[in-house]
């Protein structure tokens, strides 16, 4: 298979699995000391995995105090919520993103704890983060120990140890994921690569990854212009801009929100000659219950996507790791 290590793609996962336990010491010391509401932040990617999260507390029926914040705007506006006991949970792959720091600052000085999920050491995060997690092509797991802890521990997740039991099969899983994803993935950049537009669908917990993709890979690493939108808000606006021959992707999962994909699916199907759907039913999870299903799409949709970016960079003869703008100017 073109461009694909299967040993660092296992490897990335069991990095994740294995801060699962000190994750969990973090957020138990947490819930031992008391907190007041749990802030996640973070900026671009690093937030949508966040957005993800609050979507699955939510359809978990979850009362947890969580709020999420854009750490731009946090740093600008704060929020009226935010105080010395509240706790911010905040990711930086780099470690030194400036809106990242910035809001670690903000934090402090109101006298709050930071829980900081960083895969460089040294780097601002890194040294001035309360308490660290930090391995290379964890963040998810991060995100998912942090968020379902705080659920079991307020006695909200009972499923929380069947849950952990089984995520530890995922790094196998997304090898397999990879591997079934590739002839579609590459179908896909064949025939769009050049695409001057595209539209792209999600929902529920998927809603983010739309974006994210969109947004951190095909418009910052490929220079593609695109269009996410949730499928919730599709037919409110963007339905009347869907044109026959406009690229559409479908990102479809497994939790409550699937009915809304498929609504979609009907209709784009019915206008555009070129949609393309992506479906997290089409992978199978050996180890994982139906249960968790739904909840573990984010991290099969990834896995899946990464296929796509290899092929599209291919077929663009343009590096992931080019950028015009991004750390070369001044903003």
């Amino acid at each position: 298979m073109f461009n694909f290590n299967e040993e660092a793609v296992r490897k990335e996962h069991e990095n994740g699995v294995s801060i699962i336990a000190e994750t969990q010491r973090v957020v138990d010391k947490i819930c031992g000391e008391g907190y007041k509401n749990i802030f996640y932040i973070g900026i671009g990617g690093t937030l949508l995995y966040a957005g993800q999260m609050m979507h699955i507390v939510k359809e978990a029926g979850s009362t947890i105090p969580l709020f999420l914040e854009n750490a731009a705007d946090f740093c600008l506006v704060g929020n009226p919520h935010f105080g010395k006991d509240s706790v911010v949970v905040i990711a930086s792959i780099s470690g030194d993103t400036k809106e990242v720091v910035e809001a670690v600052h903000k934090a402090h000085a109101a006298g709050a704890r930071v829980v900081g999920y960083v895969e460089k050491e040294g780097t601002p995060l890194y040294e001035h983060s309360d308490d660290l997690i930090t391995t290379v092509g964890g963040e998810y797991y991060s995100w998912y120990t942090v968020t379902l802890r705080l659920m079991a521990n307020a006695g909200q997740f009972p499923q929380y140890d069947k849950f952990m039991t089984e995520i530890v099969h995922m790094p196998e899983n997304v090898v397999e994921i990879y591997k079934k994803s590739d002839a579609k993935a590459k179908e896909y950049a064949d025939k769009y690569c050049d695409a001057e537009l595209t539209y792209l669908i999600g929902s529920g917990n998927l809603e983010d990854w739309a974006v994210c993709y969109g947004m951190c890979i095909m418009e910052e690493m490929q220079w593609m212009r695109t269009r996410p939108i949730s499928a919730a808000n599709f037919f409110h606006g963007t339905l009347e801009v869907v044109e026959r021959d406009i690229p559409v992707i479908l990102i479809k999962g497994e939790d409550k929100t699937r009915p809304q994909m498929e609504r979609a699916e009907k209709f784009v199907n019915t206008i555009s000659a070129n949609v393309t759907v992506f479906d997290t039913k089409d992978y199978e999870l050996k180890g994982i219950s139906d249960e968790f299903r739904g909840m573990l799409s984010p991290i099969v949709m990834r896995s899946a996507f990464q296929r796509v970016s290899v092929h599209l960079e291919h077929n663009r003869r343009h590096p992931l790791a080019i950028r015009r703008y991004y750390r070369r100017l001044d903003y």
